[in-house]
């Protein structure tokens, strides 16, 4: 890890191989400091560790929330997407999988012909393209393309509530979404935990 943060703070390529062991690096720190089988209620929390380490490393981040970058009346929920340049840009979000464990209880509910609840994200998703959720849930991270893209939030989009019984619900391209994506400028929350350790020990002057 060492050589592949040193890289990264002085503006060197690293390998897709090196990029892959530094998400996995960042999906096993954030599951020793967090400790939650579920991640519930732990986005906020999670996009402000994951991008104050990213940060460090000279990556830029765009910190989202689905309000803002999808629609408002939608579930919230707080994600990081990561720009490693010529290796690309990735959806970096461990606690997506808590919309797999809170499925059971989101419950669509219509008041007077208008939409309060909807089904979990999870759901939706799974009816999206279950291959690449479970690619998605198994890794915690995905790379961002038009398909991802499309998965991600539309996965939220079809969360819309404050609509009527006859809703049609037309899907936003994968486009659109990443352009959305791209402009995401949140807080980062620091709720006190230890951040993620940076191993590096020295950079080039």
């Amino acid at each position: 890890m060492n050589e592949i943060e040193n890289k990264l703070i002085n503006n060197e390529h690293i390998t897709e191989e090196e990029l892959i062991t530094l998400l996995k690096y960042i999906i096993q720190s954030i599951n020793e400091i967090v400790n939650s089988e579920t991640f519930e209620n732990k986005c906020d929390l999670v996009q402000g560790l994951i991008g104050r380490y990213l940060q460090k490393l000279n990556v830029k981040i765009y910190p989202c929330i689905t309000n803002r970058c999808v629609a408002s009346n939608v579930v919230g929920h707080s994600f990081i997407v990561a720009d490693f340049k010529e290796n690309g840009l990735y959806i970096i979000d461990p606690t997506y999988i808590q919309f797999l464990y809170l499925d059971h209880e989101f419950k669509e509910l219509y008041i007077n012909h208008l939409r309060v609840k909807s089904r979990s994200p999870f759901h939706y998703a799974r009816q999206i393209n279950p291959q690449l959720l479970l690619k998605f849930l198994q890794n915690g991270f995905i790379k961002l393309t038009e398909e991802s893209a499309y998965l991600f939030g539309n996965s939220f989009y079809r969360t819309l509530t404050n609509v009527d019984d006859k809703f049609i619900f037309k899907d936003i391209d994968g486009k659109t979404l990443i352009d959305q994506f791209l402009k995401g400028n949140e807080i980062l929350r620091d709720y006190g935990y230890p951040e993620i350790e940076l191993n590096k020990k020295q950079v080039k002057l």
